[in-house]
């Protein structure tokens, strides 16, 4: 972890959940919604000790990116539909999903597949952005890019739904079955404790990172180009980069779940 954290960080939340995280002895870990392996990759600095990781993901192409990151660890990726997992009931010792809820169809079946292949007595975490609460105006601006890139999924055919409230958020996790939660709060996520630029993105408004967020969402508009809702959304795309310009963006924040079945 870096010493010198900006006042943000240090107090968002986040060395809260990294404590929390480090009691826990992972075992054999999966990772559900893997993407590129970001969650594994924080988890493995984070957790008081492993065994292996399991990371499925529906999309192929991610799991090439999380492929070259762990070329040399424990870490076995596979093609799979969270709906529906090949694995045995009580097999694996944790089971996690992060950043992902907002991308299923069906989370409740997701979560019950994950608490299906969780052993008794063993560690279910959860990592998910949320759209409520006391975030800044640049945390605000966040959630309407992202909402506008649910917009452009949405056009192409591809899963992809507005964050969650933390009360929906708590009100799925409860029927789960868990019989033990602790939940957390965090303006900041736990990777970021990590992060030699931390300091730099304590404010919004640096110029590198309002370039790149501008260029992302021009990026999303061309993958509809030729749609008919093309004009619509590029007139929403243009108000919302130029409030950027003026306030900034920063992520929004997190909720953390730690359960035992």
């Amino acid at each position: 972890m870096i010493v010198d954290l900006p006042d943000g960080l240090r107090e968002s939340g986040a060395i809260k959940v990294r404590e929390k995280l480090g009691t826990i002895s992972g075992g054999d870990i999966l990772d559900v919604g893997t993407k590129d392996g970001d969650f594994i990759n924080t988890l493995m600095k984070t957790l008081r000790g492993y065994n292996s990781f399991v990371g499925i993901d529906i999309s192929a192409e991610d799991l090439k990116i999380a492929l070259e990151q762990f070329k040399d660890a424990p870490v076995n990726l596979m093609e799979m539909n969270a709906e529906t997992m090949s694995f045995p009931d009580n097999h694996f010792d944790t089971v996690c999903i992060s950043y992902s809820i907002h991308h299923l169809e069906n989370i409740g079946a997701v979560l019950a597949e994950m608490y299906r292949v969780l052993k008794p007595e063993a560690n279910f975490i959860i990592q998910e952005l949320y759209s409520d609460g006391e975030q800044t105006e640049a945390q605000r601006l966040d959630r309407e890019k992202h909402n506008l890139n649910v917009k452009i999924d949405t056009i192409l055919g591809i899963p992809h739904f507005e964050a969650l409230t933390r009360q929906r958020l708590k009100d799925l996790v409860n029927k789960v079955g868990l019989s033990v939660v602790e939940v957390y709060e965090s303006s900041w996520a736990v990777k970021c404790l990590f992060c030699k630029d931390a300091a730099d993105c304590e404010n919004p408004l640096r110029k590198e990172h309002v370039d790149f967020v501008i260029k992302d969402i021009d990026a999303d508009l061309a993958r509809i180009i030729d749609h008919p809702l093309y004009d619509e959304l590029r007139k929403e795309a243009e108000s919302l980069k130029e409030r950027i310009k003026v306030i900034g963006l920063s992520e929004a924040s997190v909720m953390y779940f730690f359960g035992k079945k």
